[in-house]
Parts: C-alpha cells; sequence; structure tokens
C-alpha cells in the first residue's frame, strides 16, 4: 500500500500542472474582457521541464509590457510624418491591472522544435487563445534558439536565449515581434525585402523596431505601421493584420509588390511548393492545405493537434 501511494505521488508531481504552480494572484484562462477592442494578451509560458520565475504574479511582465509601451511611444511620437504618439493596446482585468495567463505545456522542452512557435502555436489555438481581435504575446521562460519569433496572431520572447540577457535589448526585440504581428514589414514599404525585414539591416533600433518608413509613408496600396489597429488613438484609416494575413481580405492594400507576391504563393502552394509569406509577415494559425485544396487556410482543432503534437523532427 505505502508503495502504491509513493507511485501516486509521483506521478501527480510529475504532470505538468501540479500543485506548486497554484498561486496567489495567479490565472491560467484569459479573464474576463473589459473591452471589445482589439489588444495584446500577454501569457507567462514554461513547458513542463521548466523552473517556474514567476514572472506572471511578481510584476516583471507589467514591467516589459511598460517598458515596450514607452518606446512605442517615444519612437513613433518622433517618427517624421507621424500622426502623433502611440502605444498598443493591452489587455487589462476588470480589476484595472495587465491581464496575463499563466501556461505550463505537458511537454518537455526536448519534446518540442527548436524554433517552440511551430508547436506552440496548435497548443494556443487548441486551449482558446485564438481571438481574432487578439494578438498572444508570450514571455517564454525556455531555451531557444532565437531571441523572439513571431507572426501575426501570436508572437514570443524566449527568455532564457543569450541575446535576452540584457533587458532592455529583450524588450526592443520584443517591439520588433509585435511589429511582426502587425503583419509587417510589408514588402512595399521603401527598403524593406521579401524577408519582411529592412534590406539594410536592423543597425539602428528605429530600423530594429519597423519605425520610420515601416511605420509611416506615402505609398498608396501600402499598409503603414502607425494604422494598425492595435495602437492607440486608433487610425482614422486603420487597418487588421489577422483580415490580410490570415483571411487574405486585402481590400485597398492592392500595391504591386503585394499583388505579386499573394499570385507567387498561391502559385507555388497549388504546385507543391512550400511558401508562407504573402507580402509580409505569415500567420502563426494557418494552415497550407497541402491534400486538398492547395491554399492556406485557417486552423481548425484538427490541424492545430496536429502542429502541438507534431515530431520536431517533421517540421
Amino acid at each position: 500500500m505505502r508503495k502504491l501511494f509513493l507511485i501516486l505521488i509521483l506521478f501527480l508531481f510529475s504532470l505538468p500542472t501540479f500543485a506548486s504552480d497554484e498561486k496567489p494572484g495567479r490565472f491560467f484562462e484569459d479573464q474576463p474582457d473589459v473591452s471589445d477592442d482589439y489588444q495584446i494578451h500577454f501569457i507567462y509560458m514554461l513547458t513542463a521541464s521548466d523552473k517556474d520565475n514567476e514572472l506572471d504574479i511578481n510584476g516583471e511582465i507589467e514591467e516589459y509590457a511598460d517598458k515596450i509601451n514607452a518606446l512605442v511611444e517615444k519612437f513613433s511620437k518622433k517618427t517624421k510624418g507621424s500622426s502623433g504618439a502611440k502605444k498598443y493596446k493591452y489587455d487589462y482585468r476588470k480589476d484595472g491591472k495587465l491581464d496575463v495567463t499563466f501556461i505550463r505545456l505537458d511537454k518537455k522542452r526536448k519534446e518540442l522544435h527548436k524554433h517552440i512557435n511551430n508547436n506552440y502555436r496548435g497548443y494556443l489555438w487548441l486551449n482558446g487563445f485564438n481571438n481574432p481581435k487578439k494578438v498572444y504575446f508570450t514571455f517564454a521562460d525556455v531555451t531557444s534558439v532565437d531571441g523572439g519569433e513571431g507572426g501575426v496572431g501570436m508572437a514570443s520572447m524566449f527568455l532564457k536565449n543569450k541575446h535576452n540577457r540584457n533587458k532592455n535589448n529583450m524588450v526592443k526585440t520584443a517591439v520588433h515581434e509585435i511589429h511582426h504581428a502587425m503583419g509587417g514589414g510589408f514588402a512595399c514599404v521603401p527598403g524593406m525585402n521579401k524577408k519582411a525585414h529592412f534590406s539594410s539591416g536592423q543597425d539602428t533600433d528605429a530600423k530594429h523596431m519597423f519605425f520610420g518608413k515601416a511605420y509611416v509613408h506615402n505609398v498608396e496600396g501600402c499598409p503603414k505601421g502607425e494604422d494598425s489597429v492595435y495602437l492607440t488613438p486608433t487610425s482614422n484609416d486603420p487597418y487588421d493584420p489577422f483580415k490580410l494575413i490570415c483571411l487574405n481580405e486585402w481590400g485597398k492594400y492592392n500595391h504591386k509588390k503585394l499583388v505579386k507576391l499573394r499570385d507567387k504563393q498561391a502559385s507555388d502552394l497549388k504546385k507543391g511548393k512550400w511558401n508562407y509569406r504573402s507580402g509580409g509577415s505569415g500567420c502563426k494559425f494557418t494552415y497550407w492545405d497541402r491534400n486538398g485544396t492547395g491554399v492556406m487556410k485557417l486552423f481548425n482543432n484538427e490541424q492545430a493537434s496536429r502542429e502541438y503534437n507534431r515530431n520536431p523532427k517533421d517540421h
């Protein structure tokens, strides 16, 4: 009997969310919204093998979020031609505090792809983090070959990456990844290449964080950063990155470079060649319907489960 009891205890404490994860002030689900506006929702994520450093309840993520918006306010205000200072819209709880969700995956880090978002995106979708009016921004307390990675719908900072040891640099990279979640950098932006980055590199803070021409320009038929629906004050002519990239509803954004890349993507996919770019960053919640229509389609639960549970070597 004693042996059976010990086995049960060991089993319980091998589960990904065990009793020690239950802590005052911690939330395991997105809390009820106080606004139906577009907003960025923050997550603190661990794998089953990672130590809980309590960043969701010790104020550190709130500090990061404040620093992100301080940079956005500073650079949006001083970017030539901008409409003025702006900040990102965040998801808050009814008590006025930043809404931060705690997630512990049921897989160890070694069971996930080296580019962990390849699996993690499926987990988010399956667990209800798939509101098309939200960007899910994760501070992942895990190892990764990347400092950060993102696309439309979600982005992550990997806190144990060597490039994130300097917190100020990490916050700048977070702004960079949020811009990818906004769909940028769009190929029609002056100086932007087909891989959604400036051709001249990221040798200045403005280029690294996609200000300058990525934020304000006068190119007809091309989205500009300051018009994202996730910024406040809201633009008089806002764009929704989910509609553009995930739903392929580009509307008036018909710049010839965008049209050319969308046509190329459609042609490549139907020919059996992988191509996830349609003019900006890719959508994190879509998949290639390779054995069906030959197009990019929005996740369903079956496909999301397949992505989360996919063998890391199969990506």
